[in-house]
């Protein structure tokens, strides 16, 4: 497998920085790579995974990656950064911020905006990818390769950035809910946790797959499972009535109105 040469340096390194480099870091040439982080917590994760420590100046003048990972409310609280003769691509997973906004905040620089989540860690995420149209094809395909490593990669119009950041960016969160509702069903029947999680985790895995894979929609999946009298039918009876289905609809929607608030600064 190739090794994209390309420094990365990340600007906040929480939780989703960590996951993205965590997933990404065996496309990238193994040396090189910074982060620059306040909190001394997370600079010691950063270190422990093999980053370099920069301030933002060092790292605007060597990255040639720059992937800002901070709270998109804090972006214009930003010191100045100094780039020197360094025209690094900005990458961004700030929620709600739009390319025009970091055209503003980076002028003449190149933007990509992705959304992510966390699955990225374990190699399972799902990266929502728009681009500037100022980034070049070499580093269009250096982008794609570097978040393909992390999982799947959608190129897709900037305009669906919101309700993506509902879907998949914020997603995992809504699934880890009903993760442990099921988890809390199975426990009450007297099975232990760890094989209700192996039980519901799989289970999930599978029925992913099964819409990736089988060509059939989720409607005609869910009557291939369901019997007539039968225990699927008896569930699903129940969600109709407690209208699930749209109340979850409702959840993600909440999320996608957030997106849409940051990126007017509400």
């Amino acid at each position: 497998m190739s090794l994209i040469a390309q420094s990365v340096g990340f600007v906040g390194f929480g939780k989703m920085a960590e996951a993205l480099w965590q997933g990404a870091r065996t496309e990238l040439v193994p040396s090189g790579h910074m982060a620059f982080e306040i909190n001394p917590d997370r600079q010691r994760v950063a270190e422990s995974l093999g980053l370099e420590l920069a301030e933002l100046s060092t790292l605007g003048q060597r990255a040639s990656l720059m992937i800002l990972c901070i709270k998109p409310q804090n972006l214009n609280d930003l010191p100045p950064i100094h780039f020197g003769d360094n025209q690094p691509t900005i990458i961004s997973i700030l929620a709600g911020t739009s390319i025009a906004s970091l055209e503003r905040a980076f002028p003449g620089k190149p933007i990509v905006r992705v959304m992510p989540n966390t699955p990225c860690m374990v190699g399972d995420g799902m990266s929502a990818i728009a681009f500037s149209s100022q980034v070049s094809e070499d580093i269009k395909i250096d982008i794609r390769q570097l978040f393909y490593a992390t999982g799947d990669v959608a190129i897709v119009p900037e305009h669906w950035m919101d309700i993506i950041t509902g879907i998949s960016g914020s997603g995992p969160a809504f699934i880890y809910r009903l993760f442990r509702a099921a988890i809390n069903a199975a426990t009450t029947e007297g099975v232990p946790e760890e094989v209700a999680v192996q039980l519901f985790a799989q289970t999930l895995i599978g029925a992913g797959r099964m819409v990736q894979k089988s060509g059939k929609s989720p409607e005609q999946l869910t009557k291939d499972v369901t019997s007539p009298g039968g225990t699927t039918l008896a569930g699903l009876t129940e969600f109709d009535h407690l209208e699930i289905d749209r109340r979850f609809m409702d959840v993600i929607l909440r999320a996608t109105q957030r997106s849409k608030e940051l990126s007017k600064g509400i």
